[in-house]
């Protein structure tokens, strides 16, 4: 075990560095985003041959547990009360999901000629380690659906942030915030703890795709909506385990062919400007039917990562509880749905 982390340490060191260079620029997602983007370029410029790059995947494991588990812990009881009051959005959101899906999925299949597979997880507009980790468990590309969903969420919030921070003169962190981990209680850690290995085994267990994921996000928003912790991973355990992720992650790009790159690269910002746009028109025909500002209701399409969009929402003062919990149940609706939706349409690596 030891030696196994061992042979981790050139990929984690790389990603830390890329990762801290990413939060010096202020770039979004930073950890995560860093590390995969200075471990990927090592790997497609083929210096991997000169030290071992990997990452132990029982390591990578229980960072996405921690992964999991900040996703649940980002609900809260009041969500319950004005649940009534959202039935608008979620409707849209409902609708936006499919809509989106299906275009980028037919943009994957018949221009990007990527198998049925790849392309209707590269589609669905989850989160990059969620898809990814579906995507793979069904056989899918795991290094294409990593390009798609990873430009998604760059173009995304490199886009409409963009916009608040340049135009409107927010100053969006590139982080989320919260206590340290010598700030949290320890009757609340060991009650995190606790939501991670009991959803993680749970979910083992009933056999669900993406367990290590999707098992300790269920046990946490449950505990977390129920008012019995209020806590989350502290910011450097998040980002710890967005380090190992994103290294993990740009590993994958060990051996991939540059033209290879390029060519699904293009159809991936492509798809992301589909996704931007559906947004924008949903946003403008029915933010009033909705009863909610037009930015909030922008912030609440857009496809980017939930943290990024909240921070956005909590710069402009507008609805942050609504954009953040919007953002989570695209995430459990696309993490919960898109297996079900997958088996039922029966699609397979070879069929159409």
């Amino acid at each position: 075990m030891l030696r196994n982390l061992a042979s981790s340490i050139p990929a984690l060191l790389i990603g830390a560095a890329g990762g801290a260079v990413f939060l010096y620029l202020r770039m979004p997602l930073a950890w995560m985003l860093g590390a995969m983007f200075f471990t990927g370029v090592v790997a497609l410029a083929g210096l991997d041959r000169r030290m071992t790059l990997r990452v132990e995947p029982r390591l990578r494991s229980v960072m996405i547990v921690i992964i999991g588990v900040m996703l649940g812990s980002a609900f809260r009881p009041e969500m319950i009360d004005r649940a009534r009051e959202w039935l608008g959005l979620i409707i849209l959101m409902l609708a936006y999901i499919p809509i989106v899906t299906a275009i980028c999925y037919w943009m994957f299949r018949r221009w990007a000629r990527l198998d049925p597979v790849t392309a209707y997880f590269s589609a669905a507009p989850g989160g990059l380690q969620e898809m990814t980790l579906v995507g793979e468990a069904y056989g899918g590309d795991g290094r294409s659906i990593i390009m798609t969903h990873a430009l998604r969420v760059f173009l995304t919030v490199m886009t409409i942030p963009v916009y608040f921070r340049f135009i409107e003169g927010l100053n969006v962190p590139p982080m989320a915030q919260g206590p340290h981990m010598w700030q949290l209680p320890w009757h609340e850690g060991a009650l995190l703890i606790v939501c991670g290995m009991v959803g993680w085994y749970v979910a083992r267990f009933l056999r669900m795709p993406a367990s290590v994921l999707v098992g300790p996000m269920v046990v946490s928003a449950l505990v977390h909506l129920f008012g019995w912790s209020h806590a989350s991973p502290p910011p450097e355990l998040v980002a710890t385990a967005q380090v190992v992720m994103g290294a993990a992650l740009g590993c994958r790009f060990v051996g991939t062919p540059l033209k290879e790159v390029g060519r699904i690269a293009t159809f991936a910002v492509i798809a992301t400007f589909a996704m931007i746009a559906v947004a924008v028109a949903m946003t403008l025909a029915f933010a009033n039917w909705a009863g909610i500002k037009t930015e909030a209701m922008m912030l609440v399409l857009a496809p980017g990562g939930m943290a990024e969009m909240s921070l956005v929402a909590l710069g402009l003062g507008v609805e942050v509880a609504v954009v953040a919990s919007m953002h989570i149940f695209r995430i459990a609706v696309v993490v919960l749905a898109v297996p079900p939706v997958f088996k039922l349409l029966k699609l397979r690596k070879t069929g159409t």
